[in-house]
């Protein structure tokens, strides 16, 4: 759609059909076909609290696994930023819940501008929703060379997303329906 777009063409997204892709794509959130398929080929799935006990040794919830190779697959759990009334806030998005919107937000506001953040900016954004990048960096991935956060802050730019840059938030809190985030420079 996009490219169409840029190429003077038109094209929109059928954003339910779109969505509903994605459901399937990820089968709908469970691991079981995946699950499977390593019963299948031999591979056993070990769930649990793991640490690396020595040389391909690894202990998971006190038993104790051996491998000539070993491979961590630790996953991920977001992060929700220090912000003094932003973890208390109900309806606030981690990468989780934006990953699985379920109707495109009319407005987003996304707090840091690395790898996910952008992603999640710019699909947003192309889907027809209104974002606004808070990074406290000079520049869009601040753990990235300057030049490649400026250009990318460029078609960010160019794609409609509003960026602010350098400032860190505040405070966060609920007016309404709205979500509002105090920012360092004395702006909202």
């Amino acid at each position: 759609m996009h490219g169409a777009n840029d190429a003077a063409a038109t094209a929109r997204v059928d954003i339910d059909a779109a969505l509903a892709w994605r459901d399937y794509m990820v089968s709908n959130y469970s691991d079981a076909g995946q699950q499977r398929w390593l019963a299948e080929h031999g591979i056993e799935l070990i769930r649990g609290r793991g640490r690396l006990a020595g040389a391909g040794v690894v202990d998971v919830d006190g038993v104790r696994h051996t491998a000539e190779h070993v491979v961590l697959a630790t996953g991920s759990e977001p992060i929700i930023p220090p912000v003094p009334g932003l973890r208390g806030l109900e309806g606030i998005w981690t990468n989780r819940e934006v990953t699985g919107m379920e109707a495109v937000p009319r407005r987003l506001l996304v707090l840091g501008a690395g790898p996910v953040g952008v992603e999640m900016a710019q699909a947003v954004r192309r889907l027809g929703g209104e974002v606004v990048l808070i990074e406290g960096a000079a520049h869009v991935l601040p753990r990235e060379p300057r030049p490649l956060g400026e250009a990318l802050a460029d078609a960010l730019r160019r794609d409609g997303v509003e960026l602010t840059l350098g400032v860190h938030a505040t405070a966060a809190r609920r007016e309404g329906e709205h979500f509002v985030l105090e920012l360092d420079d004395g702006s909202s």
